[in-house]
């Protein structure tokens, strides 16, 4: 090989070797990741599929490469030592690379899409819905990721309640606009989404049960793909470009229809009623105990041991995406997710976290 093959070469062995989900993968899929990570680079099909075919050797010896994680671990979201299991005694390479190789072996192994049993449920649960990346409230995210590492033994659930991603480049409210920021893509809003999805694996525990629901803006895709013309020219679905199923988390697409069970008999899902009294009319419908997004609002509605619990959202109501709402609108939302312990009799025990307007937030008796 030549310098610049050579050089092109390691830039894929790197890759894979962080991206590990992507081997599963056809050559578009990878072009079309590789794009995203390195998008000042043009890979020749044979020259992928030399790269991910010496990485799958590597994989079957038991080997590690954690090279590109190493510098990712060190400069962001600092963590805990003692949180992860590792000893503080070790040097600064040492510890950052295990931290890596943890990773690696997390997002390589997906876990079991059946719903765990109540006894491997027992522990503490994140729900988060609405964050609407890239128009995240950033500060309010690192915050949550502090508080996990910080409970990090703790965790057996991580939620994703819908419109984790705003895909605000396929609205159907903004035909023939452009984007809230000007020239963002939709490949960006996919990147920025894997970005925080690596931040927040790194507070998740391997054996934690992982959820994702798509939301109305993840269904964006869905209905743009509906369209005749576009299935013509199909773009990756959320699913594809987020590599859920390869992160190991259990999927559900159809937003208004789905839900998952925590405990014995706790519902999830995005979200279905809009009025002002929406926990009321959640629970009226439902008769069962649940938490939801999709209002941007915060809501407690209780009915002897039953309770509706609308938690907020994780987005950034100061972003350009959301220019779109009245002051009066924008007054009535409000930042927050929620945490459900559940015991092991099975039931849920909610804690809806209120925000503060900087982002920072109060939880066993710390503020994040």
């Amino acid at each position: 090989m030549n310098n610049g093959v050579k050089g092109k070469y390691e830039v894929l062995l790197s890759f894979f070797r962080r991206k590990k989900g992507y081997l599963k993968k056809g050559n578009e899929a990878c072009k079309y990741g590789l794009s995203l990570a390195h998008p000042g680079y043009f890979f020749e099909s044979e020259l992928i599929k030399q790269a991910r075919k010496e990485i799958k050797k590597e994989s079957k010896k038991g080997a590690v490469y954690v090279e590109g994680l190493v510098e990712d671990f060190r400069y962001t979201n600092t963590i805990n030592q003692e949180k992860l299991g590792l000893r503080a005694t070790m040097n600064e390479d040492s510890i950052y690379a295990m931290r890596a190789q943890k990773l690696n072996k997390r997002l390589s192994t997906p876990t079991p899409k059946d719903t765990p049993s109540i006894q491997d449920q027992v522990g503490m649960h994140i729900l988060l819905g609405c964050n609407h990346v890239p128009f995240h409230n950033k500060k309010l995210h690192d915050g949550i990721r502090r508080m996990m590492a910080d409970h990090y033994s703790k965790i057996k659930g991580f939620h994703l309640m819908g419109d984790f991603a705003d895909i605000n480049a396929l609205s159907s409210h903004d035909k023939g606009k452009f984007t809230a920021v000007k020239g963002m893509t939709l490949n960006d809003e996919y990147e920025a989404c894997n970005d925080e999805l690596d931040l927040f694996e790194r507070v998740i525990p391997a054996d934690a049960w992982k959820t994702y629901m798509y939301g109305n803006h993840e269904d964006r895709h869905n209905r743009w793909m509906g369209s005749m013309d576009n299935a013509k020219t199909p773009l990756m679905s959320p699913m594809e470009a987020l590599l859920l199923e390869e992160r190991g988390y259990h999927v559900k697409n159809k937003w208004s229809q789905d839900f998952f069970t925590l405990g014995n008999d706790f519902e999830i899902f995005h979200g279905i009623y809009f009025s002002v009294h929406n926990g009321k009319a959640h629970l009226d419908k439902l008769r069962t105990s649940c938490a939801y997004v999709h209002t941007h609002r915060q809501q407690t509605y209780r009915e002897g041991k039953m309770a509706a619990y609308n938690i907020g959202a994780c987005a950034d109501f100061n972003s350009k995406a959301f220019n779109y709402a009245t002051r009066p609108m924008k007054s009535q939302w409000a930042n927050g997710f929620a945490i459900n312990m559940i015991d092991s009799m099975g039931r849920s025990n909610v804690t809806s976290i209120y925000v503060n307007s900087d982002g920072s937030f109060w939880f066993g008796g710390k503020l994040y």
